[in-house]
């Protein structure tokens, strides 16, 4: 079958109009994808940064098995098998238009493995993180131009604009964008900006002191992405292929934009950041204006593609910690994931468990902005994550805690390894944000707090 894997970087789901966003003309191409096929409410990715998230996407294995968890270049082990090497092997014409390679260095380009194809938009000297989707689709569609009508073929989409630093194309700029004339005054970017990323942002935005305006650029980056969305889309019906193409959509994190003191970036396992949106369609395969409330994550992605193009799971790359999700879309399981375990070690060490009603985050070192070794949500009546419930329903937090450690353990117990958590974080903060927090101490010490 046609393979059609779309990521967009950085998107988190409740940006996307299908997830409940109501801002007008946001994601209309996107909507009607999850309109056209099954849309997955809770995706819960199984960390927060672009690196780890992909290894768990094209291998269908946790962190707590590949042990990729932060943004160090890395070399990712020869032994895990990606999706399209699979495919591959399995006569499909495989191609990738994407810059993941550059996270892992030159030595070891594992994004590459198993694309006959593999290009990299940004070309040499330039930034990938400023190709807009739009220059991207210049090569995608040049590939599906020339492959479109053979039998099997898998192609991965890779954008980036919703990462910043947001730098929407003028027409979407217009369209979101409100002049700082506009905006109503807000705290200025020095009073904001306290976290690890504090000298690249400011960087990007020196002409900008206000939050709300970059918020925005945020939302037209994304509608820029969805308008590129469209685009593929309306190929593929214009080539008379749509029906018999399976069209995912998925990011690999989402963005804090200002919640829980986290601007433009990805750390925390706040909803925000680890809540991604997850589509597929397929007209002829897979039922139409589907939604699934149960609980998913990245890992699950490698089985159920690969269950939907009839093709098993090869011996030598289980165990897998993913679940196939077909028998969910058809309606015949229900609740293949009770739960959701997600980590991180870039900024923070961190981990996290998320049922359908509650969330526990454990820090197992100080937190950067002083907050609690654990916290305790309960999602379903403060789905913002604003109330930390863990004095007032400590068995809760005891249970869903045991439940997490217990899991850990078997994982890192079948699979013969240390917990991954332990390489520490990548970078530790910035010397202007660490002065600006020996600031506000000093100032809530004299106040005596």
């Amino acid at each position: 079958m046609k393979i059609l894997m779309i990521a967009i970087d950085t998107l988190r789901a409740d940006r996307l109009g299908c997830y409940g966003y109501n801002k007008p003309n946001m994601t209309p191409h996107i909507d009607r994808l999850a309109k056209d096929g099954v849309l997955f409410e809770r995706c819960i990715a199984e960390n927060n940064v672009t690196q780890s998230s992909f290894v768990t996407m094209m291998t269908g294995k946790s962190p707590y098995q590949h042990g990729i968890v932060n943004m160090k270049p890395t070399t990712i082990p020869s032994r895990l098998t990606p999706l399209s090497q699979i495919l591959q092997k399995n006569g499909y014409r495989t191609a990738a238009v994407d810059c993941n390679t550059r996270i892992t260095g030159k030595n070891n380009p594992w994004f590459k493995r198993g694309y006959q194809t593999y290009i990299d938009p940004a070309g040499l000297g330039k930034p990938h993180l400023t190709v807009p989707a739009h220059e991207i689709n210049r090569h995608v569609l040049t590939w599906l131009r020339n492959h479109r009508q053979e039998k099997d073929w898998f192609l991965f989409v890779h954008y980036w604009d919703p990462h910043f630093p947001y730098l929407p194309q003028p027409s979407f700029r217009r369209m979101h964008v409100h002049s700082p004339q506009q905006l109503q005054q807000a705290a200025g970017l020095n009073t904001v900006l306290r976290e690890p990323l504090w000298s690249f942002i400011r960087r990007w935005s020196k002409d900008i002191n206000n939050p709300q305006h970059i918020n925005e650029l945020y939302d037209a980056t994304v509608s820029q992405a969805d308008d590129a969305v469209g685009q593929l889309v309306s190929h593929l019906k214009d080539w008379r292929i749509w029906e018999e193409t399976l069209v995912i959509l998925i990011s690999d994190h989402g963005e804090s934009l200002g919640e829980h003191r986290i601007y433009y970036d990805h750390h925390g396992l706040y909803d925000p950041t680890i809540h991604v949106p997850f589509i597929l369609s397929c007209p002829a395969k897979l039922p139409t204006q589907r939604r699934i409330p149960d609980l998913v994550q990245h890992a699950d992605l490698l089985p159920t593609i690969l269950a939907i193009a009839g093709i098993p799971i090869p011996r030598h790359i289980q165990p897998l910690d993913g679940f196939s999700m077909v028998s969910t879309i058809k309606g015949k399981a229900k609740n293949v994931r009770p739960y959701a375990i997600s980590c991180e070690a870039n900024w923070q060490l961190k981990r996290s468990i998320r049922t359908p009603h509650w969330k526990l985050i454990q820090s197992l070192e100080p937190d950067v902005y002083g907050n609690p070794r654990y916290e305790l949500y309960n999602l379903k009546l403060d789905p913002k994550e604003t109330k930390n419930l863990i004095q007032r329903a400590p068995k809760v937090a005891k249970r869903l805690h045991a439940i997490m450690a217990r899991w850990i353990r078997i994982k890192l117990t079948r699979y013969k390894r240390k917990d991954p958590l332990t390489q520490g974080v990548k970078v530790r903060l910035h010397r202007q944000t660490a002065a600006e927090e020996e600031k506000v101490k000093k100032r809530l010490s004299e106040l005596g707090y």
